[in-house]
C-alpha cells in the first residue's frame, strides 16, 4: 500500500469537515422546522385564555428588548462627541 499523499490526506479532511458541516447545518434547519410546526400547531388549537397567555408573553419580551435599545441608543448619545453632534447638526440629524 502506497503511502498517502499531501493532496489526498487533504482532499479526506476537507470532505470529512464538508459533511460534518452540512450535517449540523441541516439538523439546525430541521429542528428550527418542526418548532414551528409545534408552534403554529399551539396557536391554532389555542383557546381563549391560551392565546391571550401567548400574546402576553410576546409582548413581554417585546418590551424588554425595547427597553435594552433604548439604552444602547442613550448610552451611544451620551457618548457622542461634540464633533459628531456637529457632523450630525449639519447632516439634518433630528434627535
Amino acid at each position: 500500500m502506497a503511502p498517502p499523499t499531501k493532496a489526498r490526506v487533504a482532499i479526506l479532511t476537507c470532505s470529512v469537515v464538508a459533511v460534518t458541516a452540512i450535517g449540523g447545518w441541516y439538523g439546525a434547519d430541521l429542528k428550527m422546522s418542526q418548532e414551528a410546526r409545534k408552534s403554529t400547531y399551539k396557536s391554532k388549537n389555542a383557546n381563549g385564555t391560551e392565546t391571550l397567555a401567548q400574546l402576553q408573553d410576546a409582548r413581554m419580551a417585546l418590551v424588554v428588548r425595547r427597553t435594552e435599545l433604548e439604552k444602547k441608543i442613550a448610552e451611544l448619545d451620551r457618548k457622542r462627541t461634540p464633533a459628531d453632534a456637529d457632523v450630525s447638526s449639519k447632516l439634518g440629524d433630528k434627535r
